[in-house]
């Protein structure tokens, strides 16, 4: 009668056992479109020791192990390097092209090109009232030219900090998480257990955690996974978080600077090299090619105003008076191209500007034909402003197409791992249900050993 119900026992056991094994499969198809689930796997096993009848050993059924993960290492470690860098060039890339202040027909070129065509026809007439109206116009146009592109950059790099900003809320609460599971999964790892959707749910986290920041998961022997920048500043360990802030900066004319309380601290400070990820690629485009461009067109636009300013100021206007300059500039380079604009006094009144080389002579164009010269006048650049011009949206268009590149490149990589782990992880419903059959089959046996083994018990309970 033992020996019957040690069966018994070994089915029950076994009943079980099949039925972790459906269950885990009905969990995999219910989820087979939920996003960051990593299919799980019933992993059943013999039940050791065997029981031993004289020489041999009987078996005692099958008994659920584990419930595993279908996860490739090797992958997982590839991933957030991947997702980082490619969000990292892919923002950067989106940013520079958002831009079209420098595109070479954005005005800017045409209207230098049209105020020296203007100075040519004041210099064949410098008494023509139309003439004198013409080439006010044009100055004011590239005056004007020149404010929109300064205002465009500037927006450009502005509307970077507002992202930035924007951004830090969903990353913070998204480090805290992570830490909070951190724990979770530690606690509930202590009887051995794996709590395989507590895990998909940090994973989840510490994705897009590399995605914002190029963070990297380090994992240590407690299971915590630890996140640390590509410099090595800690954003998550244990069961503690950083927090990021973000403060201006008056080193960068007040843009946003990122600030890091580390786990654990109370008090900020200033987080030296830029994060990689989305942060990094916001950093790059608005620290790099936007605010080179920015430098150089105030540049430019502080050279040429003085340059025409110092010849025009040597000039007379019809009424015979002298020392006017036709452009009002900044005093330094910052911000020149954002408030360069003609003097108010000849914008009211055309005859004010300097074109003769001597008083009382309507008809002298000696100044006129001074400031024409001035367009191929070697600026601080070493080059001519039409030639800087040429120089800095070629330098944008360059850095733009690299990034571009550089992005393509990286979307390429991060599309073949993404892949990959989708063939590891993602859940298979032909095969979901393959094992679904083999499991009710296997748990239709085991229910018909029972049953065989309570009749064969039935039996010889009527012997006695």
């Amino acid at each position: 009668m033992s020996g019957l119900l040690s069966v018994l026992r070994q089915g029950a056991m076994s009943l079980q056992a099949q039925q972790a094994y459906s269950s885990t499969v009905a969990h995999n198809l219910s989820n087979v479109n939920t996003a960051g689930f990593s299919r799980q796997r019933a992993e059943l096993a013999a039940v050791s020791p065997a029981d031993q009848i004289g020489n041999s050993f009987i078996g005692r059924g099958a008994v659920l192990q584990s419930i595993t993960q279908a996860r490739d290492r090797f992958v997982e470690q590839q991933m957030p390097i991947a997702a980082g860098m490619e969000r990292q060039s892919t923002t950067e890339a989106q940013l520079l092209q958002g831009v079209s202040a420098l595109n070479p027909d954005a005005g800017l070129t045409d209207a230098l090109s049209n105020f020296y065509g203007q100075l040519r026809a004041l210099a064949q007439n410098p008494a023509s009232a139309n003439i004198r109206e013409a080439a006010a116009a044009a100055a004011t146009r590239l005056a004007i030219s020149f404010n929109q592109t300064a205002t465009a950059l500037d927006s450009a790099r502005a509307g970077v900090d507002s992202r930035l900003s924007g951004q830090l809320p969903e990353l913070n609460e998204a480090l805290q998480q992570v830490a909070r599971l951190n724990s979770q999964i530690r606690q509930a790892s202590i009887n051995g257990g794996r709590p395989n959707d507590l895990l998909d749910a940090r994973q989840r986290l510490v994705d897009r955690v590399s995605e914002l920041t190029g963070a990297r998961p380090i994992p240590n022997d407690a299971g915590d996974a630890n996140l640390t920048l590509p410099s090595g500043v800690s954003l998550v360990q244990g069961d503690r978080a950083s927090a990021l802030s973000a403060l201006p900066d008056l080193s960068n004319g007040g843009r946003l600077a990122l600030w890091i309380t580390p786990p654990g601290a109370t008090t900020a400070g200033l987080l030296g090299q830029p994060p990689g990820g989305e942060l990094g690629g916001m950093l790059a485009a608005r620290d790099g090619a936007l605010r080179t461009a920015q430098t150089r067109v105030d540049q430019l636009a502080f050279d040429f105003g003085n340059a025409i300013n110092a010849v025009s100021q040597t000039g007379f206007a019809l009424d015979g008076s002298t020392g006017r300059a036709l452009f009002t500039v900044a005093a330094t380079a910052t911000g020149a191209a954002r408030t360069i604009s003609v003097d108010a006094a000849i914008a009211a009144n055309v005859s004010l500007l300097p074109a003769a080389g001597a008083a009382g002579a309507p008809g002298d164009g000696t100044i006129a034909q001074a400031l024409i010269n001035t367009e191929s006048q070697l600026l601080s650049s070493g080059r001519s402003a039409e030639a800087e011009l040429a120089s800095i949206t070629a330098g944008y268009g360059a850095t733009t197409s690299r990034v571009m590149a550089k992005s393509e490149g990286d979307q390429a990589v991060l599309t073949n791992l993404t892949a990959l782990r989708q063939s590891v992880s993602g859940v298979s419903i032909d095969e979901e249900l393959v094992n679904m059959q083999r499991s009710q089959r296997a748990y239709e046996a085991v229910s018909r050993v029972i049953k065989t083994a309570d009749q064969m018990l039935e039996t010889l309970l009527s012997l006695r």
